[in-house]
C-alpha cells in the first residue's frame, strides 16, 4: 500500500496544481508536446481532488493528393522515415489507414493501403510535379496527380519513438492514474471501443496499437512480451503520459501488461486482466484438449505454407485472386508478420520472460475477469467435454494470476465469451473504475 501511495501521490498533487494546463495542452496540431511542469514541495493532504493531467499533444505533417480514385474525397498522406525504412498512413473522410510496403526515393514512391485494398505508384517530373495511379481491389487503374500544401488536420494521435517509428495512441478524458488499454493478439485499439469512452469519464484512458497493428508502424522482430513492454514505456514517455498506470490487458495483452508490471513495478497503480492468456497455456491446453492445438494452428500453418507475407509485400492481392481469402488480414503483410511473431513467442520467449521477471504485486489493486460462456466463439469441433476442459484450465490460470496480489479479485462474467469488453462491456468498465478508485484511495492514505 505504501509503495502505491508513494508512486501516485506526487502525480495527484502535481496535476492538481497543473489543472490550468489542460486547455493549453489541447492547442492545434503542429505544436510540440507540452512539457510537464515540475512542482516542488507538494506534501500529503487529507483530501485530494481527482487529478486533471493535460492530454498529450503531438506534432505531425500531412500532404494532400489533388485527385482521388473513384471520385472519393481528398486523401492526405504521411510518409516518415524509421530505422526499418519508410512508413506512413493516409487520411480520407475523417478515417486513417496504415500505409504498408512503402518504397520512396527522390523521384518515385509506391505503397499499399490494406484497409482500402488499393496500391499507389507515382513518379516526380523534372518540374517537381508528381503523377501516378491507384490500383484498386478489382485490378483497375485510376489516374491521380499532384500534392497540395499540408492541410489543418488533427494529428494528436501519433507518438514518435527514438528509432523514428510512430505509434498510434488514442487518449481520452483526464485524471490520474492513467489507464492503458492493450488488446489481444492481432487486435487493435478499436477492440476497446465499447468501453473506452466510459472509462474516460473517470480518468485519462489511452488505447494504443502495437507495432505493425492498426495505424502503428511495424517494429523489429521478434515481437515478444519484453519488446512490447519496452514499446509501451517509450510511447508513454514520448507522449508525456505520466505514471503510475492502471494497465488493462485482454487475452495476449495480459502478457504485455504483466511484463510491464514485473519490470516497472514503480510505475504501477493497478491492473485489470480481461479473460487473459496464461503462461505456457498451449502445453496446458494440449494436455487437456489434445485436438485444440491442431485446430488453432491449421489456418496459420496454411498461411505460412502459402508464403502470404511475402506475397502481400510484393503486390496488392486483388479480390479475384484465391490467395486473398486464404491469406486474410486484407493485404496487410506487416500486421500478419507481427501477429505471427507475437503468437509464436507466447510459448517460448514471452513465457520465459514472464517467468524470469515474476514478482509479487503486494497489495496492488488487481481484478481478473473470466468468461462465463464457453459456447460463444468456441471451435465447431468442440464437444461438451472439450468445453468443460477448457473452462477448467482457463479458470485455474486466472486464479493463479489473481494470487499475484494480496488484493486480487477474480470475477466470472456471465453471458460473456472471450471478448468480454464486447459481450459484457459494463463488467470491464466497472472493474477498471473500481481499480482506479482503489488506487486513488491508497494514494491519499497516510
Amino acid at each position: 500500500m505504501e509503495a502505491i501511495c508513494g508512486r501516485l501521490q506526487p502525480v495527484l498533487c502535481q496535476q492538481e496544481a497543473n489543472q490550468g494546463m489542460d486547455r493549453m495542452a489541447r492547442l492545434p496540431v503542429f505544436l510540440l508536446a507540452v512539457s510537464a511542469l515540475a512542482i516542488a514541495g507538494c506534501g500529503p493532504k487529507a483530501e485530494v481532488a481527482p487529478a486533471q493531467p493535460p492530454a498529450p499533444v503531438f506534432a505531425d505533417e500531412w500532404y494532400m493528393f489533388s485527385a482521388q480514385p473513384n471520385g472519393a474525397s481528398p486523401i492526405g498522406l504521411n510518409i516518415h522515415e524509421t530505422k526499418l525504412g519508410p512508413q506512413g498512413r493516409i487520411w480520407q473522410s475523417g478515417k486513417m489507414y496504415p500505409v504498408r510496403n512503402a518504397v520512396v526515393s527522390a523521384d518515385a514512391m509506391s505503397f499499399i493501403v490494406p484497409g482500402l485494398d488499393i496500391s499507389w505508384s507515382a513518379t516526380r517530373s523534372a518540374d517537381d510535379k508528381w503523377t501516378g495511379s491507384w490500383t484498386t481491389k478489382e485490378g483497375e487503374v485510376a489516374s491521380i496527380m499532384g500534392f497540395t500544401n499540408p492541410p489543418d488536420l488533427d494529428g494528436k494521435t501519433f507518438v514518435t519513438l527514438a528509432d523514428g517509428r510512430q505509434m498510434y495512441l488514442d487518449c481520452r478524458g483526464t485524471g490520474a492514474p492513467a489507464v492503458i488499454l492493450d488488446a489481444g493478439a492481432g487486435s487493435t485499439s478499436a477492440a476497446w471501443s465499447p468501453v473506452h469512452d466510459e472509462i474516460a469519464k473517470t480518468t485519462l484512458a489511452c488505447a494504443y496499437d502495437r507495432a505493425g497493428h492498426g495505424l502503428s508502424d511495424p517494429g523489429p522482430l521478434p515481437l515478444d512480451t519484453a519488446a512490447v513492454a519496452n514499446d509501451i514505456e517509450a510511447m508513454l514517455n514520448a507522449a508525456g503520459v505520466e505514471g503510475p498506470y492502471v494497465m488493462v490487458g485482454h487475452s495476449l495483452g495480459s502478457y504485455h501488461v504483466r511484463q510491464f508490471a514485473n519490470t516497472r513495478f514503480d510505475k504501477m497503480a493497478g491492473m485489470v486482466l480481461v479473460d487473459p492468456s496464461g503462461d505456457g497455456q498451449r502445453a496446458r491446453f494440449a494436455k487437456a484438449i489434445p485436438k485444440l492445438d491442431a485446430i488453432q494452428e491449421k489456418t496459420r500453418n496454411e498461411q505460412k505454407a502459402l508464403n502470404c507475407v511475402a506475397t502481400m509485400r510484393e503486390k496488392l492481392v486483388v479480390h479475384a485472386d484465391p490467395l486473398f481469402a486464404k491469406c486474410g488480414d486484407g493485404n496487410d503483410a506487416e500486421r500478419m508478420e507481427q501477429t505471427q511473431s507475437e503468437v509464436d513467442a507466447m510459448e517460448g520467449a514471452s513465457t520465459e520472460q514472464l517467468n524470469e521477471s515474476r514478482r509479487s504485486y503486494g497489495d496492488m489493486p488487481l481484478i481478473v475477469l473470466t468468461r462465463g460462456d464457453y459456447v460463444i466463439g468456441m471451435p465447431s469441433e468442440f464437444t461438451g467435454a472439450d468445453r468443460d476442459a477448457m473452462k477448467k484450465v482457463w479458470t485455474e490460470m486466472h486464479v493463479e494470476m489473481t494470487s499475484l496480489s494480496t488484493a486480487g479479485e477474480h470475477r466470472v462474467v456471465p453471458n460473456a465469451g472471450h471478448s468480454i469488453q464486447r459481450d459484457q462491456p459494463q463488467a470491464v468498465i466497472d472493474a477498471v473504475n473500481e481499480v482506479v478508485a482503489k488506487a486513488r484511495e491508497l494514494a491519499v492514505k497516510p
